[in-house]
Order: C-alpha cells, then sequence, then structure tokens
C-alpha cells in the first residue's frame, strides 16, 4: 500500500510541475489606468476598464465582455495592441469582445524571432472563447481590430461610429498542453520505484 501511495504521489509531483498557467484577469488594475506592465508581460496600447463604473458603458460589448469581476482590458483609442514578453510566453486563449460593432474584425499576430502566426475572428457585442494551439509560442502578440462597414461590421449606434475597441478578459498564458512529466520528474519517479523495488527485495530476502 506505501508503494502504492509513493508512485501515486511522484506521479501527481511530475504533472503538477508540468503546467504554470497565468490567468490574467485585470482586475488588480485601476479603471481608466493605461498600464504598461502586468503579470510579467510588457503592454501598450491597453486600458483597464471597470464597465460598471459609468452608465455610459451599459449595451456595450465593455459590460457583456466581463468574464471575472470587475475590469475588462480594451485597446487605446482603438490602435493595435501590442503584448511582449523578452522571454517569450504561450498564448492560450482568452475571451475577445467588440465593444461598440457587430462584425467587427480582430487580426491576431504572433512573432517568435523570425516565426510569424496569425489568426483572424470576427467579434461581436457577445464574448468570444478565442483558443490557440501549441505553435503559439511567442515573443510579441500584435491585437489590431478592422472594421468593412460596407459589409456586415456596423456600429449600435451613430454615436460611436469609428470606436474599433474590443474588450479582452481572462487572458490564459503559459498552460502546457501536455500531461507529460518534464526528464526531471521522470527521473525522480524511476528512482523512487527502484528505490521501493530494492527494499521489498531485500525484504523479502531476510524473510525467507
Amino acid at each position: 500500500m506505501k508503494t502504492k501511495t509513493l508512485i501515486g504521489a511522484l506521479a501527481a509531483t511530475s504533472l503538477s510541475f508540468s503546467a504554470h498557467a497565468t490567468l490574467i484577469d485585470f482586475d488588480s488594475l485601476t479603471s481608466g489606468q493605461e498600464f504598461t506592465t502586468y503579470s510579467g508581460l510588457t503592454w501598450t496600447n491597453m486600458v483597464a476598464l471597470d464597465p460598471s463604473s459609468s452608465t455610459e458603458f451599459a449595451g456595450t460589448g465593455y459590460v457583456s465582455g466581463v468574464q471575472s469581476p470587475k475590469n475588462i482590458a480594451l485597446n487605446f483609442a482603438g490602435l493595435p495592441a501590442f503584448v511582449t514578453s523578452n522571454d517569450g510566453f504561450r498564448l492560450n486563449s482568452g475571451y475577445f469582445t467588440s465593444a461598440y460593432y457587430n462584425g467587427l474584425t480582430l487580426d491576431f499576430i504572433g512573432t517568435a524571432g523570425g516565426t510569424k502566426l496569425s489568426k483572424t475572428v470576427m467579434l461581436s457585442l457577445q464574448p468570444l472563447f478565442v483558443e490557440f494551439d501549441d505553435r503559439w509560442n511567442i515573443d510579441t502578440l500584435q491585437m489590431a481590430t478592422t472594421c468593412d462597414t460596407t459589409a456586415d461590421c456596423k456600429p449600435i449606434s451613430e454615436n460611436v461610429a469609428g470606436k474599433f475597441n474590443f474588450a479582452l478578459d481572462n487572458l490564459r498564458i503559459d498552460e502546457s498542453t501536455s500531461t507529460v512529466p518534464e526528464p526531471g520528474m521522470l527521473a525522480l519517479l524511476g528512482g523512487g520505484l527502484l528505490g521501493m523495488t530494492l527494499i521489498r527485495r531485500r525484504r523479502g530476502a531476510s524473510a525467507s
């Protein structure tokens, strides 16, 4: 029984060390604050917002885009937003919402050295959960909106014309997509199993 318990503990430990996910919810920021560093990353053209702070945001994607109270992040003045890290990061997923337009296009461009990745989604005033595959181990992420007003991209009112902002919440990074233990943990697990086997053999030999 003790052997099985040890094996289970070692296996659980090895798996737990293989994931270091970070959930970025922007809730510790001050509403209205344009931030440049947060959760170990560098941000450009991003602002934190608590949409419940003013009635002017009622009916917008800022309100519906909130996934973890109270803040969302938005691209300042509708400009392209950038997220960078000198050490790189694994982009997993996030919730993205158009602030004022249904049919707003959001382009993601990720770079890692000479490698360039891209992904395009269409946003509405309801949050869209966007996932990224295993290739998105990147140094820089660019997020830029475009709107073809002659097609399906329409504002919720004339007062917000040209405001191509998007809301971001619950961005998840650095989550391992594999449950395979890391090499160090495999060595630890193997050593534990070998040690327990030798102990059991010695006990068996002394009892005979």
